[in-house]
């Protein structure tokens, strides 16, 4: 997963669609090169999405279990998932 939050960071990518899956939630994402990446959480405890904010994002940090894709200018935060993990998965 390392690989996939640094593979989407600090690149043009915007969040497309965050939705319920059972107990957890998926994050579809159009990769800059105009692929599409999905998300899923693992364990999850709370997630916020700033819907008002644009959907680009630039880094994605992970502090104490807590994803936080924050805007291109890492100063407003787009998207906030508390889980145990977040698994690349297809869609």
């Amino acid at each position: 997963m390392d690989y996939v939050l640094k593979h989407l960071s600090n690149n043009d990518n915007e969040i497309e669609d965050v939705y319920k899956d059972g107990a957890e939630y998926i994050i579809k994402i159009r990769i800059w090169n105009g692929t599409v990446c999905c998300l899923k959480t693992i364990q999850c405890k709370s997630i916020m999405y700033n819907d008002e904010l644009v959907s680009e994002f630039g880094d994605i940090i992970l502090e104490n279990g807590t994803y936080k894709f924050m805007t291109l200018d890492n100063e407003e935060v787009i998207l906030e998932i508390t889980a145990d993990d977040i698994l690349a998965v297809d869609r």
